[in-house]
């Protein structure tokens, strides 16, 4: 017999009576929750997390759940400052439930912001996980984040490019410096990709601030074009149109993985990079907070450890992308690695720097502008300097080149910068757009000295 005329008829003459009954339509097993996410992370990974946290979810506790990805235009600094307008709009929450990837600089700056939930693990879990790697914070001591997974940088290469054009080998960042690579070197620009505002910082961190920006404007020479998202290098290298990207493991090791290694290649710089947990954080007033709590569990669990690492079709592996990222749980990198995607155990690496994350974090926007307003905006200028330097004979290149690298700032100079960068805006861009004009003058001046050089010689 159908139910629904007698609840109609039901549901009518409870009303015409005003009696108080209630009339149960569904069970709580069968009502559809939803969370919100808001992530950096490529398509696969969306994928795969979302698919399984649905599944998870509907098993432990016989209620659906439906992931929605929130696309807010961009990498990781679009994301941050989507999230820091929906706060300003409402101080309570922004209506997202959680921040997944990004690095970990994102967080401690939200975090100092008070934009974080803070969420302790289960013990269960919390027991499995390292406190830090490297230098670096996996679990939050306020557990306002945590390192859902983690990050190496380095650089991918095409063999049979690189062999067809007999260019020099490439170890390490200062390596892309030489001259030989002009228009041959692939980065993307860091105001849009988190990733690749890291590798930037790490140089800077890595080769100390005068040296650091040397290896960053040389290099800069050496780029054909500044794209706009952090896998667009590995792309252009894995197409043949570059020979070199700058590259988070994941881009790099993705295209390695598909290509097969006698066509590229992913190093990482020994010495001179880090190994960087990428986080996860729920956000202040989440609208569907318990959920997100069941994300974070899940995906620092065994379940979703296994997601990053073991390749599709293996028990605990993903369905459809492999994904190649190093968990964070020791356990899984004992025994046998060999059916890892991953190609090495970051906990036990001998990390010969240790990043400093405050101090990253702190200086993030004026690094960024730094890069964007000394060297991307105006890289038709300072692409033509650097040719016409390096058309010069080696040893009367020195001093044009001393004067091409300088940076623009001192280090404590970044620092105090950092202090009134995001609090006055207007301060900030006069001098972004200062840094800029010094730059075009500098490289344009530079252009011309070693034309009028080249040209007495002759």
């Amino acid at each position: 017999m159908n139910s629904r005329p007698v609840r109609r008829s039901l549901a009518i003459l409870t009303a015409i009576l005003g009696l108080n009954v209630t009339i149960p339509c569904q069970t709580q097993a069968s009502e559809s929750r939803e969370l919100i996410v808001v992530s950096p992370h490529w398509e696969g990974i969306q994928y795969e997390f979302g698919k399984a946290f649905e599944a998870h979810y509907l098993k432990q506790t016989g209620t659906p759940v439906k992931v929605r990805w929130r696309d807010v235009g961009g990498g990781t600094s679009q994301i941050e400052k989507a999230i820091d307008a929906g706060f300003k709009a409402n101080p309570a929450s922004c209506g997202i439930d959680i921040f997944f990837g990004g690095g970990v600089d994102p967080y401690e700056s939200q975090k100092r912001k008070g934009q974080l939930q803070p969420y302790k693990l289960p013990e269960a879990i919390l027991s499995r996980i390292p406190h830090a790697v490297g230098g670096f914070e996996i679990v939050d001591r306020d557990f306002m984040f945590y390192g859902a997974a983690l990050s190496s940088f380095g650089i991918l290469e095409n063999r049979k490019v690189i062999e067809f054009t007999k260019l020099p080998p490439v170890v390490t960042w200062e390596d892309l410096c030489q001259p030989e690579l002009n228009g041959w070197v692939s980065s993307a620009d860091p105001r849009k990709s988190g990733a690749v505002h890291m590798i930037y910082e790490i140089i800077l961190q890595a080769y100390g601030w005068e040296k650091g920006w040397a290896v960053i404007y040389q290099m800069s020479g050496n780029v054909k074009s500044f794209l706009p998202a952090s896998s667009g290098p590995t792309k252009e290298v894995a197409a043949g149109d570059a020979a070199y990207a700058v590259s988070i493991d994941i881009n790099g090791l993705t295209q390695q993985s598909f290509l097969g290694k006698d066509n590229v290649v992913f190093k990482i710089p020994p010495g001179v990079s880090v190994i960087n947990p990428d986080g996860i954080a729920i956000l202040k007033g989440a609208p569907n907070l318990d959920v997100a709590q069941a994300f974070l569990d899940f995906t620092m669990g065994l379940e979703g450890q296994s997601l990053w690492m073991k390749p599709t079709g293996s028990p605990g592996g993903a369905e459809k992308f492999n994904i190649t990222r190093m968990g964070v749980i020791p356990a899984f990198y004992e025994g046998d690695m060999s059916q890892l995607l991953v190609p090495v155990n970051p906990f036990v690496i001998d990390y010969p720097f240790q990043y400093n994350t405050p101090k990253g974090s702190k200086r993030w926007s004026v690094v960024n502008d730094l890069i964007g307003q000394s060297i991307i905006d105006v890289h038709s200028h300072l692409r033509r300097a650097w040719a016409a330097i390096n058309k010069l004979p080696a040893d009367q290149r020195a001093l044009l080149l001393a004067e091409f690298h300088k940076p623009l700032v001192t280090e404590s100079e970044a620092d105090d910068c950092a202090a009134y960068w995001r609090k006055d805006p207007v301060r900030a861009r006069r001098m972004a757009n200062q840094w800029m004009s010094e730059s075009v003058t500098r490289f344009n001046t530079l252009e011309q000295r070693a034309g009028k050089t080249l040209t007495q010689r002759r």
